[in-house]
Parts: C-alpha cells; sequence; structure tokens
C-alpha cells in the first residue's frame, strides 16, 4: 500500500467521475428506448446495494487491500487466484474505457491514428498513477467543481436554445416494466455501478473511518441521477432512436445548442469534459489493477504501471478492430463477465466469511 490518505469528499468526486465516466458518453440502456433513464434509476438502486456489499467487506478488513483479504476469506491458493482474475478483470475494464476514449477523439481528430491518440490518453493516466492515489484525488478535488459548473452551463444552454421536446419522453412506460427493468439488470446496473468494485483499492486510503458508507452511497446516488437526466435530457432532444443509433448522443446533442447565434458550436468545449472524465474513470479502473498486482507480487507499483500500460493500450487497440466490433464486446462482457466480478464474488466471500465466522474457523 500507499502512505497515502485522502478526503471523504475526494473519495465522493472520484465516485461520480467515475460512474459518470463513459457511461455518458454512449447510448446506456437502449433497450428500454424512451425509458433508459427510467432503467438508469433502477440500475442505481442496484448500484447501491453492490456498493453496500463492497463497504461491508472493507469494515471488515479497514486495512487490507481486496487481494490480500480475499486470501484471508478463501486461503491462500484460491484467493490468490481471485486475486490474478480480479487484475485481469481491472485492466480489461481500463482497456475498453481507453478504447471509449479514443473512439471519441476520433470524432474530432478523424486524419489522427487512433493508436497515437490511445498512446497520448494512456501516458497522462501513467504519470497519475505514478504520482500517487493522493494527487489524483486532489485532481478530482478541483476539477469536480470546474467540470460541475460546466455541466451546469451545458444544460442550461441546451434548455435556452429551444431544442427540447418533452414529448420525445412520452409515453415514459411504452417499453413496459418488464423490458426496463430487465434492461437495468443486464446492462446498466453492472456499467458503471459493477465496476465500482476497483474501489475497494482506495477504501483503506480514506483519511476517517467514519462517515464513509454515507459518503459514498452519495456519489453513486449522485453519479447516478446525473447519469440518468443527462440520458433524459439527450432524448428529449434527439429523440430515442436517435440516440441509439449515434457514437456519441450527448456530444451529438451539444452539438445543436445555438443560443441567439452567438452561443454555439459548443462540442470542443464538451469533448474535454468528456475525455477528463473518461481520464478518471481508467485511472481508478489501472490503479485498482496495479494494487492488485503490487499485493499479489509484493513488488513496488512503479514497477507495474509501465507494463501494465502498455497491456491496456495493446488490448484496447487489437481486440475490436471497429467501433461496432468494440460495443458488440462490450455487450456480451457487461451482460456474462462483469456479474461474476461486481457480484456473484462479493457475495461469495460475505457468505464464506459469515459461515467461517458461524463455525469458529475465523
Amino acid at each position: 500500500m500507499e502512505n497515502a490518505r485522502i478526503s471523504l469528499f475526494q473519495l465522493f468526486t472520484l465516485l461520480v467521475f467515475f460512474i459518470v465516466g463513459t457511461t455518458v458518453m454512449f447510448p446506456l440502456a437502449s433497450d428500454a428506448k424512451q425509458a433508459a433513464w427510467v432503467a438508469v434509476l433502477f440500475a442505481m438502486l442496484g448500484g447501491i446495494a453492490l456498493f453496500e456489499l463492497y463497504q461491508y467487506l472493507y469494515r471488515q478488513y479497514p486495512d487490507l487491500l481486496f487481494a490480500d483479504y480475499t486470501k484471508r476469506i478463501l486461503g491462500k491458493y484460491v484467493g490468490t487466484i481471485i486475486g490474478i482474475s480480479y487484475t485481469v478483470f481491472f485492466l480489461y475494464g481500463a482497456a475498453r474505457d481507453v478504447r471509449d476514449g479514443m473512439e471519441l477523439l476520433s470524432l474530432k481528430f478523424s486524419e489522427t491514428p487512433i493508436t497515437f491518440l490511445g498512446g497520448l490518453l494512456i501516458l497522462v493516466i501513467m504519470y497519475g498513477l505514478y504520482m500517487g492515489i493522493e494527487v489524483i484525488s486532489r485532481c478530482s478535488e478541483i476539477l469536480f467543481v470546474i467540470l460541475l459548473g460546466m455541466g451546469i452551463l451545458f444544460a442550461v444552454f441546451v434548455f435556452v436554445s429551444g431544442i427540447v421536446k418533452l414529448e420525445n419522453l412520452l409515453p415514459i412506460l411504452e417499453p413496459g416494466w418488464k423490458t426496463i427493468i430487465s434492461t437495468a439488470m443486464k446492462e446498466s446496473w453492472m456499467a458503471p455501478f459493477g465496476e465500482v468494485v476497483c474501489f475497494t483499492a482506495i477504501f483503506p486510503y480514506l483519511n476517517r473511518a467514519n462517515g464513509q458508507l454515507r459518503v459514498g452511497l452519495g456519489g453513486v446516488i449522485a453519479g447516478g441521477l446525473f447519469l440518468a437526466f443527462a440520458h433524459a435530457l439527450t432524448i428529449a432532444v434527439i429523440g430515442s432512436r436517435a440516440r441509439d443509433n449515434a457514437i456519441s448522443p450527448l456530444l451529438k446533442m451539444v452539438q445543436q445548442v445555438n443560443v441567439g447565434d452567438f452561443i454555439q458550436r459548443l462540442d470542443s468545449f464538451f469533448m474535454i469534459w468528456l475525455i477528463i472524465n473518461d481520464f478518471f474513470k481508467i485511472t481508478i479502473f489501472m490503479y485498482a489493477a496495479v494494487m492488485c498486482g503490487t499485493t499479489l507480487l509484493k513488488i513496488s507499483k512503479n514497477v507495474l504501471i509501465l507494463p501494465m500500460g502498455a497491456v491496456v493500450l495493446c488490448t484496447s487497440i487489437f481486440f475490436a478492430d471497429s467501433y461496432a466490433a468494440h460495443m458488440e464486446q462490450s455487450d456480451f462482457v457487461l451482460k456474462n463477465i462483469y456479474p461474476i466480478f461486481g457480484a456473484y464474488i462479493p457475495v461469495l466471500l460475505c457468505v464464506v466469511l459469515y459461515i467461517r465466522r458461524k463455525f469458529g474457523e475465523y
């Protein structure tokens, strides 16, 4: 572990950045059509339950990282295998989000090789990892206020431009409750809320033992509400069909802003807003992977930053040869792989811990 401490407010900002992350870029919960924002709210409720689960495990081992207490609960060998699996999972999550950022940047820099864009992004992230969690958290604390102000301004400009059509949200429940809840559980529950499991690598650095559950839940709820609002606003402006077919529907919405033929073409500023969110999500994923690797191999985190950065960059480039293949792959892992790491294994750890304590084996 690092010799570092972060505040509860910094935890809050990191959670909001992480949850908003890349999830705000692309058409989340598209199967729910105009009720996508309702599906996000249901997913948020599941995210609250998952966060309480992660917090429960943390409270049992407040001074240990995730890869440490998996060995305490499941034994050295099984716990090590679980730790290695989570390291791979965190690296894949980082690679997926790097590819999201590359696809987004390529919309603006179409003549620049996508590999170069990804390389620049990963270099900045590796520097942040080298500086440590305190520096990353301080940056999030500062940028949170700036990005929150920018987000409010963007929303105001959208409403003032007169492009919001609330009828696009009606009828709200046309897809049906079954479709809405199914979409929430299969797609938007795991991304982003199930991905919050990587914060198990950050909880031990909190400088206050009390209040972390309340503040953490506040971050999950704030991020979830923002996502629901952002997707509802996007549907109200461009419609659910156009949203589902766009690479970055939120960016497409902002491109329509025109206030008095004076305030327009805000997409460049909004691109910066999106990439900063993506930066923090990738950084937290990679930090969790690095700390898992550090715990398992008993070496300095700085030794792992470069090789893991290279793995993430190569994975983001070569695992999918096109945007369509990337999205198809993402749909598969969200429904089949992410629940294993986001829900099933943490529940298994809690059950095993309870049984061992009940029968006096722990």
